[in-house]
């Protein structure tokens, strides 16, 4: 079966998530372990130097996709369901590709850095059994990952004003763009259909409002991931998401999958 290693609390690896579940590809789910799978993870995806990331799909007959967006094109030729890339579509698709690139790397640095002010939210961050050991100390280390990531992705030191003003600017363009509902009653979509263009947008809201599913996160962090103005002022978005995972991620029925070991 395909093999999809992700992280179970990442806004990207549920873009890849949704997009198999909803075209009912089945596939098995291995949890990436960040720092201590990244050489298994290089290995995987031949890529010696500069930054590597999750998803990353292994297909039944070897092909290894490393993006998101690669694994939803790959998944609207397979299984059945809505059809996630229309012909027609491929530029407008492409722009909040894009937009939810911009808004999550927006969104990351700014609830990176609330973690980093949390000790709770430390604490949730490490495996249990180190927690166990580790006790309160394991905080410290948990605040070096987390400064490791904000360098790995340059968002170390940079002002969080400007992390908030891209997200807002993301958040008004995706709001612009949403029209009235279909005469079906089907939740508003960004082009004249529900897309991949949908299912990527909606995530940048997980760090406005986590989903009350698709995401794995305990209390601490899912405190953290949340903003409450950006909620306030955008709460018609949170909404407009929650619908679209009542119509898409819950009605369809997800495709069999099964959660392997860590790696």
């Amino acid at each position: 079966m395909h093999e999809l290693l992700s992280l179970p609390y990442s806004p990207w690896s549920e873009k890849a998530r949704f997009a198999l579940d909803v075209r009912r590809v089945p596939y098995t789910v291995r949890v990436y372990q960040p720092l201590l799978g990244e050489a298994a993870l290089r290995a995987k995806v031949r890529r010696w130097t500069g930054v590597v990331t999750v998803p990353v799909l292994t297909t039944d007959d070897g092909r290894v996709l490393s993006d998101s967006a690669d694994i939803a094109r790959w998944a609207d030729d397979q299984g059945e369901g809505p059809q996630l890339f229309p012909p027609g579509h491929d530029a407008a698709i492409a722009r909040f590709i894009d937009l939810s690139e911009r808004g999550l790397a927006a969104g990351r640095a700014l609830s990176l850095t609330r973690v980093l002010a949390d000790d709770e939210a430390l604490l949730e961050l490490l495996p249990r059994r180190l927690r166990r050991v580790l006790g309160s100390g394991g905080r410290y280390v948990s605040g070096a990952a987390i400064r490791r990531t904000l360098r790995k992705y340059n968002a170390a030191g940079q002002d969080g004003q400007s992390h908030r003003r891209s997200m807002e600017e993301v958040l008004e363009a995706i709001r612009a763009a949403l029209g009235g509902p279909p005469a079906s009653g089907a939740p508003r979509s960004l082009l004249s259909t529900f897309t991949f263009a949908d299912i990527a947008a909606s995530q940048v809201l997980a760090f406005v409002e986590p989903p009350a599913a698709g995401l794995k996160l305990l209390p601490a962090n899912r405190r953290c991931f949340g903003d409450a103005a950006l909620r306030a002022q955008f709460g018609d978005l949170v909404a407009w998401r929650d619908e679209l995972y009542s119509a898409y991620r819950s009605a369809c029925a997800a495709a069999p999958r099964r959660r392997v070991d860590a790696s």
